[in-house]
């Protein structure tokens, strides 16, 4: 259910837009507060007002450009692992960017994707990322760097906001969410490994690390039948 990749490529388009947005609207505004240009202004002066907004317009274009291109690495990644979840046995249900939150444009929380199956319910974060992922002393490294942004603290807090999302509506019996980290391809240096009691693994592993898990004990078809019930409306 749901489309991968599809909220990433318009997120990605909607933000990037902004920095170039912003830049045009002042030229306009500068341009504007210049004419007529006969009003006494040197030559030097006209040059370098034009010199000056042609480099902002450049500089926001560069700027808005590396931003898309990093929103639709981020699509093409959720759609290759789309493509590896359409290879889980019967009885799995697959949703793709499933939104917690209000309506709107700028709606709430976009979950890459969320697995329902016999062996419980797994929560998604895809990453498409060059280089080599490692683990080393307990933490996660890029090419022996730390991430810019952390993976594990972004799939914490999103588990904490589906676990509770889910505990509103079914209070009697709210389901643990399993948090799991995909990577397209093969920038994880081994098929699966744990950081911080956190499972990641590469999109080769996927399936093996979803279907060899024992399920909760309180897990029952009734569960699994009512959690995608709820999920499939916010897709």
């Amino acid at each position: 259910m749901g489309s991968p990749g599809e909220r990433a490529r318009f997120s990605g388009l909607l933000r990037a837009s902004l920095p170039l947005g912003a830049v045009l609207v002042l030229c306009g505004y500068a341009l504007g507060a210049f004419i007529p240009w006969g009003n006494g202004l040197s030559a030097v002066l006209k040059a370098a007002i034009v010199v000056g907004l042609a480099v902002a317009i450049f500089l926001a274009t560069a700027a808005t450009q590396s931003r898309v291109d990093a929103f639709f690495k981020g699509a093409r990644g959720e759609e290759q692992i789309a493509l590896t979840l359409a290879g889980l046995p019967d009885g799995y249900t697959v949703l793709h960017g499933v939104v917690l939150g209000h309506g709107g444009l700028w709606r709430g929380l976009n979950l890459d994707h969320v697995v329902v199956g016999p062996t419980g319910l797994v929560l998604i974060e895809t990453k498409n990322w060059q280089g080599v992922v490692t683990c080393q002393d307990g933490s996660l490294k890029v090419n022996g760097a730390d991430p810019t942004r952390s993976p594990i603290d972004q799939i914490r807090a999103q588990s904490r906001i589906l676990s509770a999302w889910l505990a509103e509506r079914l209070p009697e019996a709210p389901p643990p969410v399993r948090p799991l980290i995909c990577f397209a391809g093969e920038a994880l240096e081994a098929v699966r490994i744990t950081v911080d009691e956190i499972t990641l693994c590469r999109s080769d592993g996927l399936i093996g690390t979803i279907t060899q898990t024992p399920p909760p004990s309180t897990w029952d078809t009734a569960t699994e039948a009512r959690i995608i019930q709820l999920l499939a409306r916010q897709v």
